[in-house]
């Protein structure tokens, strides 16, 4: 009965460490298809802050065109302006210039 008693002891406790090593290799496969997702996050996390920083540059690159060419319009609006004065005033200068030159008046 001793004998028996032994030897179920000993199934027992092989029965034990064969589990606990079961157990630690099934903790390895966890930990490292968690590691293996944790570093596919990071990387969809990093493709997407990318995306969101290519979206916000193109966005404000828009909008800078926009006032690119809103100003350019103003100021051309404004030359137009200045054109029509200058030659205004460039008719004007030529008969004073002529009527000094000739003296007309």
């Amino acid at each position: 009965m001793v004998v028996e008693a032994l030897k179920l002891i000993r199934e027992v406790e092989e029965e034990g460490r064969k589990r606990l090593e079961e157990a630690k290799e099934s903790v390895a496969r966890i930990l490292k298809a968690a590691d293996e997702e944790m570093m596919g996050l990071t990387e969809k996390a990093r493709e997407e802050v990318k995306r969101i920083a290519a979206e916000i540059a193109a966005r404000y690159a828009k909008e800078g065109e926009r006032e690119a060419e809103m100003i350019k319009k103003a100021a051309e609006a404004e030359a137009g302006k200045l054109k029509a004065t200058a030659a205004s005033n460039l008719e004007i200068a030529v008969n004073l210039v002529l009527e000094k030159m000739f003296g007309l008046r």
